[in-house]
C-alpha cells in the first residue's frame, strides 16, 4: 500500500499549537504587568509538549524519498538527450565524411554520454526502489509511472519551507530566552531556599549551576556559562532580554554581548545594551563579527581605560587544550596573544612554503602541522646553529665527530626539519590481548581520550614494522572485566604509575568524569557514600570526578547512590539533586 504524502505540506499546522507559539512574546513580556507566575509555567510545559509532537511528526522520509528520485530521474533524462545529440552529431559526421580524428573524438564522446545515461538510469531505479522500501508509491492517478509520485511534489514548496525555517528560528531563540528567563529565577529560587535552610553565607549558590546543566544535558562548566549569561541578561540587558525573546537573536549572540561588555559598569553596560539591541529588529540584521565589533568599539569609547586592563589581564588567561576529534585525531587549542600567535602561524606558513617549493609532497597544512609537532616534541633549543631565526635546522648543521648527531635527526643546512617522532610519554591504553598479540579488530581505549582502532594502538605499543620504530619501554598489566558486561573486576598489580591501586582500579574504569554529561578529567575520587556517613573506601564505594562535580556533590541536597548492576549492565551511579530530579551514570564498558 503507498503511502499518502503528509498533510503538513501545503496545509496550515496545528491551530492551537500555533497560536500558543506566536503568544510566547506576549507571555514574555507580561512578566512585569502583573500575571499569575504560577499559569505561565504550566501553560508553557503544554507548549513543550505539543512542540515535541509536531516535531516528531513533521518529517516523513518518503517525501524526500519522492525528491531524491524526481531529481536522479530529470538527471537521467538530460544524460538520455546528451547520448542522444551525441548521436546526431556523430552521424553527421559519417555523411560529411570528416577526418578519421574528428570521428574518433565524436565516437568517444557518444561513448562517454552512453556510459553516464546508463549510471544515471541505474540511480534513478535505485531512487524508485528506495520510495517502495518506505512503503510510497511510484506514479498516481492512473498516469504513466515516472518512478516517483508527481502528486507529492505538487506539495513541496520551497518558499513555505524557508518560512517554516525561519519561523523555527525565531521561536528556537524565543524558547531560549524564556530558558535564561527560567535560569534566572532558578538561581534566585534556590539561593533562597539554601539561605533557609542555614547554609553559610560564603556556600550559598553551590552546585546550582550542576543542576541546570544536568537538566540542559551539558556539562558542569557549560552549565556555569549558562548561569552567568542569564543573570546578566535577565537582570542588566533588558534590550538584550527583548530581543532575545522575540527571536530576534540567538543565545549565542546574546553570550557574546555578554562577554564584551563584562568589564563595563553597569550605566555603560546599559549604554551598549540600548545602542545595540533598543531596536530589535535592526540588531538582527547583525552578523556574529559585526555585532561583537560594535559592542567593542562602544566599550573602548565609553571607558577606554577599562578595556585596555582587560585586554592586559586577558594575559593570564593563556591555555592549551586537548579534546577529541574524529577518526584518531584530536584538536589541540591554545589561547595565545594575538603577536605570538601571528608569529607561530607565520613561521609555519613560511616552512611550509619552503618545503613544497623544495619538492614535498605533503599538503601546506600537513606540513604545518607536522612541523609544530616537530618543534613541540623533538627539539629543544630551536635557533641555535647556522640556520636563521624559524628555520629550526636544530642545534648544528654538521654533525661532530664522536656526537650524537645524524642527518637523520638534523638535516644538511638548507633543508628545514619537519620529521615527527613519537614523544616518550606514559600513556594508558587499554586492549584486548586479541587484538594486541592476534590481530584482532576489537576497538582499544586511550583512557581519558576516546576509542581507537586496533592497528592504531597496535603501532603505538609495537611501533611501525616497515620503519623499524619501536616503543623502547612498553609496560603491559592484565585487566579482567566481567565477560558479560565487560566492567572492570580486577587487574594486575604491576608497574602502577600511582601508589595507590584503588585509584588507578577506579581511572582505568570510570575513565572521565562521572557525572552525566561532563567529560573532563579525572581530578579527584570520591566517595559515594561519603566517609562521614560510614561509607568505605573501597572500589565499589569510590567513582572518578572532575574537580568541580566532586565540589557540588557535596552541597546539601545533593546525593549518590550506588546501584549493583545486572548480569548485562556496567556499575551505575544514580545521582540526586536537591530538587528531587534522579540522573544516572553509567561507568562505559571496556574493549572485548
Amino acid at each position: 500500500m503507498g503511502m499518502a504524502a503528509p498533510e503538513w505540506y501545503g496545509s496550515t499546522p496545528d491551530t492551537a499549537a500555533a497560536s500558543r507559539l506566536a503568544r510566547h512574546n506576549d507571555i514574555a513580556d507580561s512578566r512585569f504587568s502583573g500575571f499569575s507566575h504560577s499559569a505561565v509555567p504550566e501553560e508553557l510545559l503544554q507548549l513543550s509538549s505539543e512542540i515535541l509532537s509536531l516535531c516528531g511528526s513533521y518529517f516523513n522520509p518518503i517525501v524526500l524519498a519522492h525528491l531524491d528520485a524526481a531529481l536522479a530521474h530529470e538527471l537521467a533524462q538530460q544524460a538520455q538527450q546528451q547520448v542522444q545529440k551525441a548521436d546526431v552529431l556523430a552521424t553527421e559526421a559519417i555523411q560529411e565524411g570528416r577526418p578519421t580524428e574528428a570521428l574518433e573524438h565524436l565516437a568517444h564522446r557518444l561513448a562517454t554520454a552512453k556510459s553516464f545515461a546508463a549510471k544515471a538510469t541505474s540511480q534513478a531505479a535505485q531512487a524508485s526502489a528506495v520510495i517502495e522500501a518506505l512503503g510510497g508509491a511510484i506514479g498516481g492517478g492512473g498516469a504513466p509511472s515516472h518512478g516517483f509520485d508527481p502528486a507529492v511534489l505538487d506539495q513541496v514548496h520551497g518558499a513555505e519551507l524557508i518560512d517554516t525555517i525561519a519561523a523555527l528560528e525565531e521561536s528556537k531563540n524565543a524558547i531560549c530566552a524564556v530558558q535564561a528567563q527560567a535560569q534566572a529565577l532558578f538561581v534566585a529560587q534556590q539561593r533562597l531556599e539554601q539561605a533557609r535552610a542555614g547554609v553559610e553565607k560564603e556556600k550559598i549558590g553551590k552546585g546550582i549551576a550542576q543542576q541546570l546543566a544536568l537538566a540542559r544535558h551539558e556539562s558542569p562548566y557549560r552549565g556555569r556559562q549558562l548561569c552567568q549569561l542569564s543573570e546578566v541578561i535577565v537582570r542588566e540587558m533588558p534590550c538584550t532580554m527583548k530581543a532575545f525573546t522575540l527571536g530576534q537573536i540567538n543565545e549565542y549572540r546574546a553570550s557574546q554581548l555578554v562577554s564584551e561588555t563584562a568589564f563595563l559598569s553597569y550605566e555603560d553596560r546599559a549604554t551598549v545594551d540600548q545602542r545595540i539591541c533598543g531596536d530589535p529588529s535592526a540588531a538582527a540584521l547583525l552578523g556574529t563579527r559585526e555585532m561583537c565589533a560594535k559592542a567593542k568599539k562602544l566599550a573602548y569609547e565609553l571607558d577606554p581605560q577599562a578595556f585596555v586592563k582587560r585586554h592586559s589581564k586577558a594575559l593570564s588567561d593563556r591555555y592549551v587544550s586537548l579534546r577529541p576529534a574524529a577518526d584518531g585525531m584530536t584538536f589541540l587549542t591554545a589561547l595565545i596573544p594575538l603577536k605570538q600567535g601571528v608569529r607561530i602561524l607565520a613561521t609555519l606558513t613560511r616552512v611550509a612554503e619552503s618545503a613544497k617549493a623544495a619538492g614535498d609532497e605533503r599538503g601546506k597544512g600537513q606540513i604545518m602541522a607536522d612541523s609544530l609537532m616537530h618543534r613541540l616534541i623533538k627539539h629543544a633549543p630551536c635557533d641555535e646553529g647556522a640556520g636563521e631565526v624559524g628555520d629550526h635546522r636544530g642545534p648544528g648543521t654538521t654533525p661532530t665527530p664522536g656526537s650524537e648527531s645524524s642527518w637523520g635527526q638534523h638535516p644538511p643546512e638548507g633543508k628545514l626539519c619537519t620529521s615527527v617522532d613519537q614523544p616518550e610519554v606514559a600513556v594508558e591504553l587499554v586492549m584486548t590481548d586479541r587484538a594486541l598479540f592476534g590481530g584482532a579488530q576489537d576497538p582499544a581505549i586511550l583512557v581519558g581520550y576516546e576509542p581507537i582502532t586496533a592497528p592504531t594502538a597496535r603501532s603505538m605499543i609495537l611501533g611501525d614494522p616497515d620503519s623499524g620504530d619501536f616503543s623502547p619501554r612498553v609496560w603491559l598489566k592484565r585487566l579482567f572485566t566481567h565477560p558479560e558486561n565487560k566492567s572492570l573486576l580486577s587487574m594486575d598489580s604491576r608497574a602502577r604509575l600511582f601508589p595507590d591501586g584503588i585509584k588507578e582500579f577506579l581511572r582505568l574504569q570510570d575513565q572521565r568524569c562521572q557525572t552525566p554529561y561532563c567529560d573532563a578529567p579525572i581530578r579527584e575520587y570520591d566517595h559515594i557514600k561519603a566517609y562521614a556517613a560510614g561509607g568505605e573506601t573501597t572500589i565499589e564505594n569510590g567513582q572518578g570526578l572532575c574537580s568541580d562535580c566532586n565540589k557540588a556533590k557535596e552541597a546539601q541536597g545533593w546525593m549518590s547512590q550506588r546501584v549493583d548492576p545486572d548480569t548485562f549492565g556496567p556499575p551505575s551511579v544514580v545521582v540526586r539533586t536537591p530538587t528531587g530530579h534522579r540522573y544516572i551514570s553509567t561507568a562505559p564498558p571496556l574493549p572485548g
